[in-house]
């Protein structure tokens, strides 16, 4: 449940937001035209398209199976044609539904835009930056406007969702920490095979709603990632990046029992006793260097630590110069819904909360692990 103007307001430095809120935002999204659409049935059809390719892909590959002899050029020539068949029924099918996709991407592109100028403002006053696209675009999404045959509708707005990215090297990180593949997930195979693996699957999530800025001297990163969940609503998972308060030259991870490790190819982890029962009743720790992982955990963010868990999955990672923060969780920041357009004055006011949660989670995480506090006008 999410919080009222009023206690929104009780944040430390969100004083005022409501009527920044209803002055300068409530304004961009009024006059920028957007009403509910047939989006969701754009996005059926084209479900349904891709549901078609497959079906399609099936049959003819069974077809094809039933006709060629049980010989070896037979067995060979179905193997070719495997690939083949498979990719020419899906974009065969795609084909069939190009309007109603260009519409969808084109509509989407709009609402991208305006949602991206609104958060921007409402993150003004709190001294946030807005980045739409934590990362850069996607690649599928960037081959496809790539393409000669590409309409030029399509690369007009894959440009303008290019010069939407940013924050590249926070979002390198939490790939790097393994921190962007789903949890449950383990990959079999020679350390190269783990690594490629996870650079594809953490390079290929989706990526959404980036802010950065500095509360009490702690300069901060945060964006959501996507995990799909089959006939399952999606998993947002908030990450937060900051500076670790020393160089860490292994690799330590912290999760809560409730949630699985992050993936990571390195080797030499072992399980970390901390000592008290309370910590190891919530979390398990495990490190490269269990020295350094003490170094992190001494006594007194052990304790902070502790009063982290509230029953909820957390997922943390120390590797480099970053700590990096996992919590899943719903949707954050929905100020407008990309494929309908819908937004509403709640919606904004569950976006205020949303960013007011997170920024108190940010203040929280930098007290519990004593990250040194720098001057505003001195130091980085």
């Amino acid at each position: 449940m999410g919080m009222g103007w009023d206690e929104i307001e009780k944040i430390d430095g969100f004083a005022g937001l409501r009527a920044h809120a209803e002055t300068n935002v409530l304004p961009l999204l009024e006059n920028a035209g957007l009403t509910a659409s047939d989006g969701a049935r754009l996005k059926r059809r084209l479900s349904r398209a891709v549901s078609g390719g497959f079906i399609a892909f099936v049959l003819s590959f069974l077809l094809v199976q039933a006709l060629l002899p049980d010989s070896w050029w037979g067995e060979t020539l179905v193997f070719i044609l495997f690939p083949l068949l498979f990719l020419g029924c899906l974009l065969g099918s795609l084909l069939l539904y190009w309007r109603s996709f260009l519409r969808l991407v084109l509509d989407a592109k709009t609402r991208f835009l305006v949602r991206a100028r609104a958060l921007s403002a409402l993150g003004e006053p709190l001294g946030l930056s807005y980045v739409a696209m934590p990362g850069g675009m996607p690649p599928a999404l960037k081959w496809l406007a790539g393409q000669s045959w590409a309409p030029a509708e399509l690369k007009d707005a894959a440009g303008a969702l290019e010069q939407a990215g940013g924050m590249e090297e926070a979002v390198a990180a939490a790939r790097d920490a393994g921190l962007m593949i789903e949890s449950n997930v383990y990959v079999i195979g020679s350390a190269e095979q783990k690594a490629q693996y996870q650079e594809t699957a953490a390079r290929h999530a989706q990526v959404e709603d980036g802010f950065h800025g500095r509360r009490g001297g702690i300069d901060f990163e945060l964006f959501e990632w996507v995990e799909r969940v089959e006939k399952a609503p999606s998993i947002h998972h908030l990450v937060i990046v900051l500076e670790a308060p020393l160089t860490l030259h292994g690799v330590t991870q912290l999760r809560a029992r409730k949630t699985g490790w992050p993936q990571d190819t390195a080797a030499g982890f072992t399980e970390v006793d901390l000592g008290p029962r309370a910590f190891g009743e919530l979390y398990r720790l495990r490190s490269t260097d269990q020295v350094e992982a003490r170094a992190i955990f001494n006594p007194a963010v052990i304790e902070r630590v502790i009063a982290l868990a509230e029953g909820g999955a957390f997922r943390a990672v120390g590797k480099g110069s970053r700590l990096v923060f996992d919590f899943p969780g719903a949707d954050r920041f929905a100020l407008i819904d990309l494929v309908t357009g819908a937004w509403s004055p709640e919606t904004l006011e569950r976006t205020a909360s949303d960013l007011a949660a997170a920024l108190a989670l940010v203040d929280t995480l930098a007290h519990a692990f004593m990250l040194a506090r720098k001057s505003d006008t001195g130091g980085t």
